[in-house]
């Protein structure tokens, strides 16, 4: 019986540590996500631990063991602590995992011990504080001008070229795939209350309300009302903030992608057992907030006009009466159907 039980704990933490690398991945541009995924699943292999358990000596020790082998052995090194130190303070913001965890290395630290040899950095894990200083002559320091000068010219150039896209490809860029299309998290559909964000017509409508709340995007998940974002996942921000409308002020606490007020948090969150305020449990709570007004069913069948109708009084963005949803209807359907292209298999 302990054992069992013990395996079902070590099961349950290594679930919770692949949940929090699928979300710390989703704030990792794509480029970067195949070898920030490859050096995370890793680390988790050689420590063998939960990451709430992991120290400073663990990543450090893997950064060592790792780069044995390497022709660029400190590149690798500095690389491979960066990743972990990157996943470890997201789970700490997030409040996946503790933040009275034991203080991870800071990415700037050099704290490798270069002398000993590779059999003592695997036996014994241990470090140094010691930084060789060299001397650097005209030659070095001109070639290192040069190679800064020349990141930041590329660096303009890639911004300059992603600005001309977004302005002037946005209609390509909706064909090949929206950044809310990549945001939102895989979700276990064995679980009955959790499936629903696997269909393609619940998940493209789920895109819809984050395009008409003006939260699409990665940072979507952290909006809060007025345009700001909060920090932390550990709960529902509970922030009121207030803006001009039409010559008033008007004050709320929503947040999140589906900008939910805290009381209606309050209420659904306990139905999908919410552990935080994590992008997962807002998928879910959507979902029961759809549910609630029986509109699930609609938007599963295809009825999605019958749905905005239903939705209008959750989401004003659909529209503030009901004339205002009618007029537009032709706005909401054309931005379903364009997220839904995103999802459905395309035809040979």
């Amino acid at each position: 019986m302990y054992n069992q039980q013990a395996q079902q704990r070590s099961q349950q933490n290594k679930n919770s540590d692949f949940e929090l690398i699928n979300i710390w991945l989703q704030q990792i541009p794509p480029i970067q996500q195949s070898s920030h995924l490859y050096i995370a699943q890793m680390f988790l292999k050689f420590v063998r631990k939960p990451l709430e358990k992991v120290t400073s000596a663990d990543v450090i020790a893997f950064a060592n063991v790792q780069s044995i082998n390497s022709h660029n052995r400190e590149s690798h090194q500095h690389k491979r602590v960066d990743t972990i130190n990157s996943l470890l303070k997201f789970g700490q913001q997030t409040g996946i995992l503790p933040t009275t965890q034991k203080k991870i290395l800071s990415p700037n630290t050099t704290n490798f011990k270069k002398s000993v040899s590779s059999q003592d950095k695997i036996k014994n894990y241990r470090t140094t504080q010691k930084v060789q200083k060299k001397t650097l002559n005209l030659s070095k320091l001109f070639n290192l001008q040069l190679a800064s000068s020349l990141l930041i010219i590329l660096g303009l150039f890639i911004a300059i070229s992603q600005l001309f896209r977004a302005v002037g490809g946005g209609a390509n860029a909706e064909k090949k795939g929206s950044v809310t299309s990549v945001v939102m998290p895989k979700i276990d559909p064995t679980k009955n209350w959790a499936y629903p964000v696997n269909v393609p017509r619940i998940r493209a409508f789920l895109d819809t309300i984050s395009v008409t709340e003006g939260t699409t995007g990665p940072q979507g998940y952290y909006r809060q009302y007025t345009g700001s974002h909060f920090s932390s996942f550990k709960d529902h921000p509970r922030e009121l903030k207030c803006a001009l409308s039409n010559g008033k002020e008007l004050c709320s606490d929503a947040a999140g992608r589906y900008q939910f007020l805290s009381t209606s948090w309050d209420r659904f969150a306990p139905i999908v057992k919410a552990k935080n305020f994590s992008p997962t449990y807002q998928d879910r709570v959507a979902i029961e907030l759809i549910r609630e007004k029986n509109a699930l069913k609609d938007i599963e069948e295809g009825r999605i006009e019958e749905a905005f109708r239903k939705l209008y009084m959750v989401w004003p963005s659909f529209g503030e009466t009901t004339a205002d949803v009618e007029r537009l209807m032709p706005k909401l359907i054309g931005t379903y159907e364009q997220k839904l292209a995103l999802y459905q298999p395309k035809s040979e």
